[in-house]
């Protein structure tokens, strides 16, 4: 059972053998599409059709985040520390994902353990402007680009799909929203292109 509202509490990283607890709130979804959209993937061109994706480095935004929802005389922390408290509690991995008519269930693992999410699958016209949405591309000198993802676009996403969440306590939260809607428009794409023993594929 997931609660947005209950405090989460666990060791300080990279001090395991020490005594020291970090206590944290959940970010509300503003605070998480903040630090998401000031994160930078950069790609770099290698050459002969091949490509490289750089993830951000720890820094401000986790610091910031971490700050504002540590609790209880938690540590202060170095902005790797924050950004490994931060991945451990925003963990949403999925898996699986069904489709049955118009109606799609998802199942994620979330840092409390399972949950699962039933949406009405999405229109052609509503994946399109999903995915105009969901991400910014900048063109940078020397062969780069520079990536900044919107997980507001999904989240608004699921909403439109009538999106409920099981296993929850109170509203489901954005970045949720946001990977199990990803999670469907990719099922739905994979299952459109060619099939996995087609020559062409």
């Amino acid at each position: 059972m997931f609660d947005a509202k209950a405090e989460i509490a666990m060791p300080a990283p990279a001090r395991l053998g020490g005594t020291e607890i970090v206590t944290v709130r959940w970010p509300s979804d503003e605070e998480w599409a903040v630090r998401s959209r000031a994160r930078k993937y950069i790609t770099r061109r290698l050459g002969r059709g091949r490509s490289e994706t750089v993830p951000p480095e720890p820094g401000e935004p986790d610091q910031k985040l971490y700050d504002a929802i540590a609790l209880n005389g938690s540590p202060q922390l170095t902005p790797a520390e924050a950004s490994m408290v931060l991945e451990a509690i925003g963990m949403c991995l999925v898996t699986n994902v069904e489709v049955e008519g118009n109606e799609a269930c998802v199942s994620l693992n979330v840092v409390t353990g399972a949950v699962q999410h039933r949406l009405k699958v999405p229109t052609a016209e509503q994946i399109l402007q999903f995915r105009r949405g969901s991400y910014k591309l900048f063109d940078l000198p020397y062969g780069q680009q520079e990536i900044r993802f919107n997980p507001e676009s999904g989240a608004r996403l699921w909403d439109q799909c009538e999106g409920k969440g099981e296993s929850y306590t109170g509203p489901v939260p954005g970045p949720h929203k946001a990977e199990a809607m990803r999670a469907v428009v990719d099922f739905i794409e994979h299952r459109l292109g060619p099939a996995s023993d087609d020559p062409n594929s």
